[in-house]
Parts: structure tokens; C-alpha cells; sequence
């Protein structure tokens, strides 16, 4: 699986939208857990896409780090 896109939602409801693990977890970092309201990541496998979107911010971060 690889990283499609990962789009936050943060707490002022702007949404930021990376193309890359690195990006996405330096978008996290910078923000942190108070201002992030949440995190969908699309993933791919070269033929179709998956989405996740309820997990907690945690569970994004350690998904990310594994793609």
C-alpha cells in the first residue's frame, strides 16, 4: 500500500491536503493534537483506493508510518 493522499481537517476547519507520509506527519507535528479535528488517509495499491477515516490521531500517525 502506498499513500494516495492524507487530508486534516484542522480544529478551524481549514483542510490540508498532502501528497506524501513525510508532509503529512511534519503537518501534524507542526499543529499538534489540540488543533487537529481529523485525519482521512487514502491509500492505494496501484489498482484501487482505500480510505480511512475514523481512526484517532494516533492510529493515523502509526498508519502513516507504516506506508
Amino acid at each position: 500500500m502506498n499513500l494516495h493522499s492524507c487530508t486534516i481537517t484542522l480544529s478551524d476547519e481549514s483542510t490540508l491536503i498532502c501528497k506524501t507520509v513525510e508532509q503529512s506527519l511534519g503537518i501534524i507535528e507542526y499543529h499538534g493534537p489540540s488543533n487537529i479535528e481529523s485525519v482521512f488517509i487514502d491509500t492505494t495499491d496501484g489498482k484501487g483506493i482505500s480510505s480511512y477515516k475514523n481512526l484517532s490521531l494516533e492510529e493515523s500517525i502509526e498508519s502513516l508510518m507504516s506506508l
